[in-house]
């Protein structure tokens, strides 16, 4: 009898011991945008992202291509912002670069250094998309920036990465 009671409770821990909670990874779920500039590191989170569908019933020029902007701020203010073209929808996975007409980061800094900083068509500056669909689009961004706000010369983002929920709109 007692081997059967033993039995019977190590069969209820060890079942019960199996079917504990299983975590989820919601890593996938973070939206964000993070970066090196001068050794600090830069993250915003829940990013602000937008299709803008070309416009073909006006006469500017400027408008009869797809963009994305990829805004965010971080928690002391600073302001990143990536903005890709494509000659189609949808955007594909690809590199990006800065020296391509539309395509651009811009950072404007609040800390005790205020400064913009820009990619003004740089030819080693590019963000890259490494996965995108209907809803996410995630991917990487490096290059000098250029300090436009003044003459103290250029800056560079390192290890820059992004992921966030992208809306299509009109133009």
């Amino acid at each position: 009898m007692r081997i059967l009671v033993t039995a019977l409770l190590s069969t209820a821990v060890l079942l019960g011991s199996s079917c504990g909670k299983e975590r989820k990874d919601d890593s996938r779920d973070r939206r964000f945008v993070s970066f090196k500039l001068d050794n600090k590191i830069y993250l915003s989170k829940d990013p602000k992202g937008i299709i803008h569908a070309p416009n073909f019933t006006d006469d500017d020029p400027l408008n009869d291509y797809p963009k994305m902007e990829i805004s965010g701020q971080t928690y002391s203010g600073d302001l990143i912002s990536l903005t890709l073209v494509a000659p189609v929808l949808p955007f594909k996975p690809g590199i990006y670069p800065c020296s391509k007409q539309g395509n651009s980061i811009i950072m404007v800094t609040n800390s005790n250094m205020p400064a913009t900083l820009a990619s003004g068509g740089s030819n080693s500056c590019f963000i890259t998309i490494s996965r995108i669909d209907n809803v996410n689009v995630e991917g990487s961004f490096s290059g000098p920036l250029r300090d436009i706000s003044s003459i103290s010369g250029s800056r560079t983002v390192r290890d820059g990465s992004f992921r966030a929920i992208i809306t299509t709109i009109s133009q």
